[in-house]
């Protein structure tokens, strides 16, 4: 698939995604476990909590962070403030593990358009990270550099799916800056789980785009607290993940 395939693919799916105008009868909800996010927001003065061990195989190694600890704050009904951070580990080939801290995140989440009535919501989530330990960057196991990425994302939903979007840039210091989009279709399956499916990719300038696919679930353990879990895989790229994945728990007391 070319370059101006592949976006040109996700363009016609975000189409498609927000193209309906029926009535809102779900909740588009993505976001952990999958890369793709939607603007929802806690509400105000809400936590939502994810821990997780995420991570992905490329060749003969495995990169693995675990814990990784995902605190999302509602200030107000449209307002979410994040950080995100955990304990990176990654497997040399000749079978060693190391570990260090990964990159720490920081976001905040406006939801700009929030139309119940016709079940679309949109918003914006600066992210700003960095590796902040000088050991883990020199182990590969945090960025060299600070990441400032600038996405914007949509929802719709419709009967018992929803459907979400997102697309964005990152802006790196020092290394080339780069491209990337999502979009995802979710369904209630059984019980109150959801069953969510979605392809995002990502360009960074000069290279080829690389297609990710994934599913996941959602599913709850009480009314507190939500299974969260996903299994991919990266379509290509000379170092590309086989596999990755994500598997956690939420809690939303």
């Amino acid at each position: 698939m070319t370059r101006g395939a592949a976006w040109h693919a996700l363009l016609a799916v975000m189409a498609c995604a927000l193209a309906f105008a029926v009535p809102r009868q779900a909740h588009a909800q993505a976001g952990p476990p999958m890369i793709t996010n939607d603007p929802g927001t806690p509400g105000d003065a809400k936590w939502e909590i994810n821990l997780a061990a995420t991570g992905g195989h490329a060749g003969a190694g495995w990169e693995v962070t675990a814990p990784n600890l995902d605190i999302n704050r509602g200030v107000g009904e449209h307002v979410q403030l994040s950080v995100q951070g955990g304990w990176a580990h990654a497997r040399d080939d000749d079978g060693a593990w190391r570990s260090g801290w990964s990159d720490l995140e920081f976001g905040l989440r406006w939801r700009f358009l929030d139309d119940e009535k016709a079940g679309i919501a949109m918003a914006v989530q600066p992210v700003w990270s960095k590796g902040w330990s000088a050991s883990a960057r020199r182990r590969g196991l945090a960025s060299e550099h600070p990441d400032f990425f600038l996405p914007v994302q949509a929802s719709h939903d419709f009967g018992d799916f929803a459907a979400g979007v997102e697309i964005g840039r990152h802006f790196v210091s020092v290394d080339p800056d780069a491209w990337q989009g999502g979009a995802y279709l979710a369904h209630a399956c059984w019980s109150r789980a959801s069953c969510i499916a979605e392809v995002n990719l990502s360009q960074t300038d000069g290279e080829r785009v690389v297609p990710t696919i994934n599913v996941g679930t959602r599913a709850p353990l009480g009314d507190t607290c939500n299974l969260l879990a996903s299994l991919g895989s990266e379509l290509r790229g000379e170092n590309r993940q086989k596999v990755i994945f994500y598997l956690g728990v939420q809690f939303v007391p």
